[in-house]
């Protein structure tokens, strides 16, 4: 980056991150995630290393919280309240525990205290012989907030330890999701904004001026740390200090684990990015703090920060990165699909690079430009999209993107279709991109399964002129695989032998090969069994094809269209002509079987087996597999992050069964086939 281009991001920067921090610790609401402001902190702290002239002294990423509201009494802290520095993977705690061993001077490995980061408020506690005296917010970690008699109505703080101890605490104020959800359906009942999640209800709840509506609102709270101790017993570990702050009667979050090891500390980590017990609040991550307190000691803190403990931050469900360019692709029915090129960035755990944009509709409704700095996820955890742009970041010469009215990879004309947000190009199969995706997708796995001719393959017969369309794939001999620069006499006879043996597939796999809009897998498993044979589905007419259970109007319309067209009617019968199978076999009736009737939804990712490999042996044994849950799903069956099926069907009071049981499940089925 230019120095000048580099001193203007980073003044842009530290704007965005101040209003994201006043929004945040004074007006209880914000624009940006935790993992987008810490994103945009990282940018930040990364460029003022490499251009330190530019730094300076106020920088955000400098201070502690976000300021004090004029509505409260304040309280000086003798010892400042700290921010962690924080973690985004085992491979940095592993390098962060490396440099405490040398600091120490101790050898590996270390003892760890691992615990939840709850998401809500950072409230600090003084007791006098037991009694709760004083309450106080975070603040600028210098001077808190006096919110004592607020935290009195907080019923988990006690006002009375069960012991007479003096001493400071800390700890977070959080509202449960049970809650949250309650208050919500209130306030949208009388009219009243609602809170955008549980920390924002949490902050502005905690924050009232009457501490009656902060009674009202059900807060509750977790200590984790004893900040002073005026007498009583040694706490010389940070997990003999939960122990004891529980036995006085404090509210402790349960889920923490002493790890002696680094693999227990890979151990618990994995455990909550990916099979995390159901809890009634939010966790944005994990604190791990050195248990021995000496350590602790010794090893002292930065202006901002412990070096004893630092936040694991889980993988963001959303991430920030800037748009390097924006690409048209045409599918192999001729749309056009925008894609955004992006800096590589880090998502759910996997590097992304590309985010789909969809359409011109949503292109335009996000205002999406070359440069923007843009929020991605990924959808349905599969395929990456952009979600909003930040424009506080955009460059002053970013463009709009201007939708092309010509085809891309031909030239042709594109039109977009009535009723719809696809643009399309207009020159069919003589477009060398439509070719080109109709042509792998009608070898695929799921299709004709004809292995060897992948996307190299399909290309370097595209390049040589050797196909034209589906039907010259039957056409391809020994001579001309031979000329290609790939192929030797095993490769070229093993593709052809894959070739000919795709000729006995049923007739379902080669309507779902032809490609015909709005005809998935299934689709084409239903049309086969219901008519036959090509030549049935062929003449059927619109009224005929809506008569198919599971076939609507839309997909009638596209099948009667598509062999209505002369060029595909020819390729079918040239096809036919090569010899290959018009017919779907009798005796495959997917209605007969012991789970005949019986519907089932699959969700989450399995790990045994693919969603696929599961549907197949769920027909096989007669069941009907559905997308959605409804009241006449038999069961749903469920891997790691399940999601809203999941919370569908145990509303509805439908079975469930994780995978394993599904398993077991299938095989006794199985065995009664």
């Amino acid at each position: 980056m230019e120095r000048e281009a580099a001193r203007a991001r980073m003044e842009t920067l530290r704007e965005v991150l101040a209003r994201y921090s006043h929004q945040y610790y004074i007006l209880n609401a914000s624009e940006a995630s935790d993992a987008e402001y810490d994103q945009l902190a990282r940018e930040l702290e990364q460029l003022e290393r490499e251009y330190p002239e530019y730094a300076v002294s106020d920088s955000p990423i400098r201070k502690v919280g976000g300021g004090i509201s004029p509505d409260f009494k304040t309280v000086r802290f003798e010892k400042p309240v700290l921010s962690l520095g924080n973690l985004h993977s085992f491979e940095e705690f592993a390098d962060y525990a490396g440099r405490v061993s040398q600091w120490l001077s101790e050898p590996e490995p270390l003892d760890w205290t691992v615990e939840l980061k709850i998401d809500g408020l950072s409230i600090i506690l003084d007791y006098v012989e037991g009694r709760l005296v004083r309450a106080a917010t975070r603040g600028d970690g210098a001077v808190g907030e006096d919110v004592t008699a607020n935290v009195k109505e907080i019923a988990a703080i006690p006002e009375a330890l069960t012991e007479p101890v003096t001493g400071q605490f800390r700890g977070e104020v959080y509202m449960p999701r049970s809650q949250f959800a309650r208050l919500n359906e209130d306030r949208l009942s009388r009219g009243l904004g609602m809170f955008a999640n549980p920390r924002n209800a949490a902050a502005g709840s905690l924050r009232q001026l009457d501490p009656e509506v902060t009674r009202e609102r059900g807060l509750s709270a977790f200590i984790y740390e004893i900040r002073e101790l005026a007498e009583g017993p040694a706490i010389e570990r940070q997990s003999m200090a939960l122990q004891r702050l529980k036995a006085w009667g404090l509210p402790v979050e349960s889920h923490w684990r002493l790890c002696r090891q680094a693999d227990d500390v890979r151990a618990f980590i994995n455990q909550y990015e990916t099979e995390r017990p159901p809890l009634d609040f939010d966790i944005d991550g994990l604190v791990i703090k050195l248990d021995r307190v000496d350590w602790q000691e010794r090893l002292g803190a930065t202006q901002k920060t412990p070096r004893w403990a630092m936040a694991y931050k889980f993988p963001p469900e959303e991430a920030l990165t800037r748009i390097r360019d924006i690409v048209i692709s045409v599918g192999r029915t001729g749309t056009l699909t925008p894609t955004a090129e992006l800096e590589p960035v880090l998502l759910a755990g996997t590097r992304v690079s590309r985010a789909s944009l969809h359409n011109e509709d949503i292109l335009r409704e996000l205002d999406v430009r070359v440069g923007d700095s843009v929020f991605v996820r990924k959808a349905g955890e599969i395929i990456p999209e952009v979600v909003r742009v930040e424009r506080s970041l955009r460059p002053p010469d970013a463009m709009p993107f201007v939708f092309p009215s010509r085809c891309p990879a031909c030239g042709s004309e594109v039109v977009r279709v009535p009723g719809e947000s696809a643009h399309r190009c207009t020159a069919g199969l003589t477009c060398p991109a439509q070719l080109r995706e109709s042509l792998i997708h009608f070898a695929s796995r799921d299709a004709m399964d004809i292995e060897g001719f992948g996307e190299k393959t399909v290309d370097l017969l595209l390049e040589n002129g050797l196909v034209h369309s589906v039907s010259d794939i039957y056409r391809l001999d020994r001579a001309s695989l031979l000329a290609l620069p790939r192929f030797a006499e095993v490769s070229a006879e093993k593709l052809l032998q894959n070739i000919l043996r795709s000729k006995d597939q049923p007739l379902s796999r080669l309507v779902y090969g032809l490609g015909i809009r709005f005809v998935g897998e299934r689709g084409a498993i239903t049309l086969a069994q219901h008519f036959g044979t090509m030549q049935g589905l062929m003449s059927s007419s619109e009224a005929d094809l809506i008569a198919v259970p599971d076939v609507g109007p839309r997909t009638a319309e596209s099948v009667r269209q598509f062999f209505d067209a002369p060029v595909n009617r020819r390729i079918v019968e040239e096809l036919q002509g090569l010899g290959v199978n018009m017919e779907e076999p009798r005796g495959q009736n997917v209605d007969r079987g012991p789970l005949a009737g019986q519907t089932f939804v699959l969700t989450g990712t399995l790990s045994t087996m693919t969603r696929k490999e599961a549907q197949a042996r769920l027909e096989a044994l007669g069941a009907h597999v559905a997308s959605s849950v409804s009241a006449s799903t038999t069961a749903v069956i469920y891997g790691e992050k399940a999601g809203s099926k999941l919370e569908r069907a145990q509303a509805l009071g439908i079975l469930r069964m994780q995978e394993q049981e599904f398993l077991q499940w299938l095989a006794n089925q199985a065995g009664n086939a």
